[in-house]
Order: structure tokens, then sequence, then C-alpha cells
């Protein structure tokens, strides 16, 4: 007990503070440009943004087979670089099939140039970003937070100046696209810098061998934490065309916009507890120590950061967004109101989901992503057949997910600190 204290009042907090220092600044930097930048964007433009994100997560996360996850895992870094440069080569061939299956259907299929323009900005930007992804867990291992946070303020400066850039010059999707690509290109470089210079390093470890042992030993990150992640990803690109299609791309506008906004509490403050809490929670586990001290005090610490905000959000969500953003983004205000319970628990869990990574549960949160899609496509998918396609259904829709995805959450929770009790499970 006294060890996790020790962690809490000292590195825990420093390590977080260090990147927070990098996430708040890039956050500020971008949502101070937030309100300038929708001016110069329609819904319209908004939506084509939204489905541009999606695709590139699906295709980053599909890449490496989800390997990066293992990167801070294993107890010497040179088993950690072996599994970098698997991840590598599993990436490589992947978008090299993804090109491929996207030329077939432009040159079969589509045949229209804004359809490839999409497709060769999404693949550049999925290479960026696995880059990023390696380059963070990696970062993570190493304790060099620092690295992370001049990653993620390079990427806000040069993504929102860009968007705003090319907004005045009436880019349209084009233009905010394009300017998310620049800068995950920027943001990469510093990671790719590593990559060469530890390439040189241990250029002498080339094992098949024991390449093929860590990817036997770590197998759970492809066979089940991507089917996980793609389930969830694939449901987030379905949803978008549902929405699309049932309701209009107006309103997927409004409902992407409205969930972006939402996920500043995230991108903040989540996701820099998310990183440390994987590098603690591991170094404690491989200990043979109790990960439920540390569980217990990161999920009151994100409640304690997290009410308030949400709580204003539920309340008052619309005047906010349409003083803040502009009267038309009035109904994406509306919908930060409904959306503002799911997403305060959403907050709480997200930071320490990595933790079936930790403790070999990655079958069980498998299971729950399983039912969570399952509530996603039945609002969604299901019951806009059964009700007229206006916004106000729209919305009642969205009011009944919210709810039903709030209470898988609290579960969640619930049996997260079961998992943290239990300890590690022996694959």
């Amino acid at each position: 007990m006294t060890g996790i204290r020790n962690i809490l009042k000292g590195d825990f907090v420093k390590s977080v503070a260090v990147l927070m220092t990098g996430t708040v600044l890039a956050q500020v930097i971008s949502y101070a440009l937030w309100p300038i930048i929708a001016d110069y964007y329609n819904q319209s433009q908004m939506a084509d943004f939204n489905l541009y994100m999606r695709v590139i997560s699906f295709i980053g996360a599909l890449a490496t087979a989800r390997f990066e996850m293992s990167l801070p895992l294993p107890k010497s870094d040179s088993h950690s670089f072996l599994l970098f440069r698997l991840s590598l080569k599993i990436a490589m061939i992947t978008l090299l099939i993804s090109g491929i299956a996207g030329l077939v259907y432009f040159w079969v299929v589509s045949g229209t140039f804004n359809y490839f323009l999409f497709g060769l900005l999404s693949l550049l930007s999925a290479f960026f970003v696995v880059f990023i992804n390696l380059g963070t867990n990696w970062a993570i291992r190493k304790g060099e937070f620092s690295r992370i946070s001049y990653s993620r303020i390079t990427n806000s400066v040069i993504s929102n100046s860009l968007r705003l850039g090319f907004g005045l010059l009436h880019w349209g999707s084009f233009g905010i696209i394009f300017a998310s690509l620049l800068g995950y290109f920027a943001s990469s470089l510093g990671f790719v810098k590593d990559f060469l210079s530890n390439n040189i390093l241990y250029k002498h470890l080339k094992s098949k061998r024991k390449t093929f042992a860590l990817a036997t030993e770590y197998r759970e990150f492809p066979l089940v934490s991507l089917p996980h992640v793609l389930i969830d990803l694939g449901r987030d690109l379905l949803v978008a065309f549902m929405i699309i299609y049932f309701f209009g791309k107006d309103v997927f506008g409004s409902y992407g916009f409205s969930l972006m906004m939402l996920s500043v509490p995230i991108a903040i403050i989540g996701q820099a507890i998310s990183q440390v809490f994987f590098k603690k929670c591991s170094d404690i586990v491989n200990k043979g120590e109790a990960a439920e001290p540390l569980l217990i005090q990161t999920m009151k610490t994100l409640i304690a950061l997290s009410i308030v905000p949400f709580l204003i959000l539920f309340f008052w969500g619309e005047p906010i967004f349409t003083f803040v953003f502009d009267a038309e983004w009035t109904v994406a205000g509306r919908l930060s109101e409904i959306m503002a319970i799911y997403m305060f628990f959403n907050f709480v869990i997200s930071p320490i989901s990595n933790l079936p990574i930790i403790l070999n549960r990655q079958r069980a949160y498998l299971i729950l992503g399983i039912v969570n899609n399952s509530i996603q496509l039945f609002f969604l998918g299901l019951l806009p057949f059964w009700v007229d396609r206006s916004l106000e259904n729209f919305e009642s829709i969205l009011w009944g997910m919210s709810i039903a995805q709030s209470v898988l959450l609290i579960y969640t929770s619930f049996l997260f600190i079961k998992f943290a009790r239990d300890g590690r499970k022996v694959v």
C-alpha cells in the first residue's frame, strides 16, 4: 500500500502533469480556434470531416493488429522493439492491401474523383496515425511523456491553423481534411526519427523465432483486442452511414460536431491519465501487486474532474453551443445535452479501458463491446424504420441510446473493480 501511495503522490501525478501540460495546451489551441473555424465550414462539410476521422481510425487500428498496445508490457526493451518492428511490417502490408482495394473500388464502382481523393487522403493519414500510435506506446514504455505532449501540440497547432487558413480560402471538405493530414504528418515526424534511431541501436536484433514467440505470447491483441476495436470502430462507421441515410447529412454533421466537442475532457485529461495509468498499472501487476487501489483512486479522480463540466453541458448545452459556435450549431448543442450523461460515464471508463489488456481480460471486455454495439445498432439501425425520420425523433432515439449506454458503463465500472481485485488471469 505504501508503494501505491508513493506512486500516486509522486511519479504518477508528475507523469500525468507532463502529459496534461502538452495535452491541455494542444486542446486549448484547438478549441480556442474551433469557434472561428466552425464559421467557415457548414454541417455537410463537418459530416465529411467526421466520416474521414472514422475511416482513418478504423484503418489505423486494423493496420497493426493491435500489437502496438503490447509495447509497454514486455520486461525487456529488446523484446518490445521486436514487437514494434512486427507491428510496422503488418501495417505496411495492411495499408498496401487497403490501397489496392481502394483503387479497385474507384475504377469498378465509383469512378468519381472526389472518392479517389477522399480515399488517398484517408490512406496517407492512416499511415501517419500508425507511426503516432506506435511511437506513443514506445514513449509510454520508456516513460518519455514529454515526447507525446510535443507530438500533440505540433498536431494541434498545424492542423488547426491550416483548417482556419483553408477555411478562409473556402476549400470546403478538402481543406479541413487536408489540414488534418498535414497535422498528422508533422506530429509523426518525431516518432519516425525515434524509430530510425532505435532501429540502428537494435540493428543486430533480428530473430524470427523470438518474434514469433512474442507474437504468440501476446496473441490476445490480434485475436481478441483487435476484433473488439474493429467492432467498435466499424460500428462508428456504420452509425455514420445510418444517420446520413435515415436523417440526412446535416443531422450527422451536428451529431458528429457535438460528439467531438463533448470529447474535450477525454482529450485534455482522460487520454493523459489513460497512458500514465497503463504504464503504472502494468508495472504494478508485473511486480505482483494489487491493481485495485490504483484503479479506485484513478476513478475517483476522474469523477471529481468531470462531474461539474458535464452537468453544465446537460443543463445548458444548447445556449453554450449557440453562443460559442453561432446559431448554425444550435442543434449540436441540443444533442450535447442529450449525450452529456453517457459521455460523463464514458469519461470515467475510457482512461482505464486498458485494464482488461493488462489483466488478460480482453475476452470479457469484448463481450461488453458487442453489447454496447448492439445497443447503438438497435437504436440507430432498427428504430428509424418504425418512426418518422425527423430531427425530433432522432433526438428521442438519442435519449434512449444515451440512457441504455450509461447503464452499461456503470456495470462496466463495477466489473473493472472486480477484475482488479482478482488480478491477472492466467492464459
